[in-house]
């Protein structure tokens, strides 16, 4: 069977906009006709009136409020017989910030299919990030079939695109972006000046309520702190202190603000009494509660990011003595030492005593444990440097030998000395210590000033030799080229000078904080009156690193030194057999 085509001509050309036709193609067209069916059968979508108001909204009074915006709303959706009206709204949330939790709740109903119109009073109402703003209004909304209307700004998602739309969302950022300078530039402003800047104050302590800015100590929760670095003194570690807390039914800082009515960020746990190991370990370093001010701990790199990013501790600004102090200085620093040295098991499954306070006497590398096993089964240990184990061959050092039974014996040995002779000497010891170490500190940091007095001065007259040739060049006294061959030497030599002066101040700021204290190495050493052996929390009450020196060939002796807390090296040894000997010349003469 063969098919032939036919030509054929209409007489006149159809109607196609005729509402018939569309209806006739639409009834024809199966997709068609189950989407219509499917809108048919379910009910209209809920009107959602979104409300948002900021803290910096909060300003403006009246004419931005929550119930102003819900005033607007709910007469639109009047005039325009919208019903089934349902309010999100967000009270104290930034426009910049898309996480908030009745927008996001918004954002499910609409995934859900249960809004048909959403209603904001302006577009900054929406939000105040031009790009998230249209993602939402050009995007998700339309993929959705809600129909969005911005009442005051005049956007109706119906009457197609608003061509000012996209330059009102700009303008919002703009202020948005404007409006985190200000608050930046106040923040910085109170952090400099040495104001609190956190919005809770830290466990321990609370806000005082006649002296707005202040914290005071709260008493109950202080002892806690208190009791936290005591137990880590004696040798518990933050998970180990957790788990204490917990059997002592302590209720952990989140649950503690709850019962009591103080606002806290964290909403507390399940278990009031779980302590976590961070919350511990974050008490346990805090400056706070040696009752300065720190501020500038963290920012964010924009008003966009939420990303926060911890400043290293040089760029924090720490006044000092600004609130009652929760815990004593010699014990923060105490707790310090130990964290630093944190011990960790070794393959035989035990702990040194000694790890984080050995360090090469020469190249100031750590000590590092070994073990050795002869025939019989027994383990020696025994330590050396680190860079002489790294590259033996190369000899970056030598190896710096020492067994870990001598070095017991000669720690054991010192400590005992000394013990007693801050014990015996108290009186002698304190006023030696005052008379040596303050006038070799005050020596070091007056030269240090003097350094920095003078260059500062000449930082000052390369600023005003920048003026004078600068001056030449535009006058046509001194060449472009010869202008510009000096300003380079000169921005060299500032440049130099300036990262001088910063390490300068550095210095002069850590050595000032290093102050000799004798009386709070005796209240420690005296806690240890009767030494039988060594234990790693003795070692960092007392001890700052030890020294380990290379063994004399010759005689076959080797030097350990001590540095110890608060007061540095000292050879009470030197010191006993002086103190000995002034006592013998003194009976001498009077007898």
């Amino acid at each position: 069977m063969s098919v032939t085509f036919s030509k054929v001509q209409n007489a006149a050309p159809s109607k196609l906009t005729d509402a018939k036709v569309f209806s006739i193609l639409r009834d024809n067209d199966p997709i068609l006709s189950a989407i219509r069916s499917a809108q048919e059968d379910e009910p209209q979508g809920l009107t959602a009136c979104y409300e948002r108001l900021s803290q910096e909204d909060k300003n403006d009074g009246e004419s931005n409020s929550i119930a102003t915006q819900k005033k607007i709303l709910e007469r639109y959706c009047k005039e325009h017989g919208y019903t089934g009206i349902r309010h999100y709204e967000d009270d104290g949330y930034s426009g910049t910030n898309f996480q908030r939790p009745r927008f996001q709740e918004m954002l499910a109903d609409i995934k859900a299919g249960r809004i048909a119109r959403v209603l904001v009073k302006d577009m900054s109402r929406l939000g105040r990030d031009y790009l998230q703003v249209g993602m939402y209004t050009d995007i998700i909304f339309p993929e959705f079939n809600v129909h969005f209307i911005a009442v005051n700004d005049g956007v109706d998602s119906t009457r197609g695109e608003n061509e000012f739309t996209a330059i009102r969302n700009v303008f919002n950022e703009m202020f948005a972006r404007d409006t985190s300078k200000k608050v930046r530039a106040s923040y910085q402003s109170k952090s400099r000046s040495g104001e609190h800047v956190a919005a809770y104050p830290p466990y321990g302590f609370k806000k005082d309520p006649d002296k707005k800015g202040k914290w005071i100590v709260d008493e109950e929760p202080a002892a806690v702190v208190q009791k936290i670095y005591s137990l880590c003194i004696d040798g518990l570690g933050p998970s180990q202190i957790a788990v204490w807390l917990w059997e002592q039914k302590i209720p952990c800082p989140s649950a503690y603000s709850a019962a009591n009515g103080l606002p806290c960020p964290k909403k507390p746990p399940k278990d009031p009494y779980a302590w976590s190991v961070e919350t511990v370990s974050n008490i346990l370093r805090r400056l706070e509660y040696l009752g300065h001010t720190v501020n500038f701990r963290k920012t964010k790199q924009s008003y966009k990011s939420k990303k926060i990013i911890f400043n290293d501790p040089g760029d924090w600004a720490i006044f000092e003595n600004t609130q009652e102090p929760i815990i004593e200085e010699h014990v923060f620093w105490t707790v310090q030492n130990i964290r630093q040295g944190r011990r960790r098991k070794t393959k035989t499954n035990e702990l040194s005593i000694f790890t984080g306070l050995l360090y090469c006497a020469d190249c100031g590398g750590k000590l590092y444990r070994q073990f050795k096993q002869n025939p019989s089964a027994k383990v020696y240990v025994s330590y050396r440097c680190a860079n002489y184990r790294a590259q033996p061959k190369m000899r970056a050092c030598t190896h710096h030998f020492i067994s870990e039974l001598s070095l017991n014996d000669l720690i054991l040995r010192d400590l005992r000395v000394g013990i007693d002779y801050v014990t015996e000497y108290e009186d002698e010891f304190i006023r030696e210590m005052a008379d040596d170490k303050i006038t070799e500190r005050d020596r070091e940091l007056a030269k240090g000033r003097v350094e920095l007095a003078k260059a500062e001065t000449r930082i000052a007259e390369l600023d005003e030799i920048f003026k004078h040739i600068y001056e030449d060049n535009i006058s046509g006294k001194l060449t472009d080229e010869r202008f510009i061959k000096l300003s380079g030497d000169y921005e060299r030599e500032q440049d130099a000078l300036k990262a001088y002066t910063d390490n300068l101040r550095r210095d002069i700021k850590e050595r000032e904080k290093k102050k000799t204290d004798a009386r709070r190495f005796v209240a420690v050493a005296k806690k240890y009156t009767d030494l039988q052996e060594l234990d790693a929390t003795m070692l960092r009450e007392l001890i700052e690193k030890i020294l380990v020196h290379e063994k004399d060939k010759q005689t076959g002796a080797q030097l350990v030194e001590l540095t110890y807390n608060f007061i540095g090296a000292f050879d009470f040894q030197q010191a006993a057999q002086q103190t000995n000997q002034n006592n013998s010349t003194a009976k001498t003469g009077v007898a």
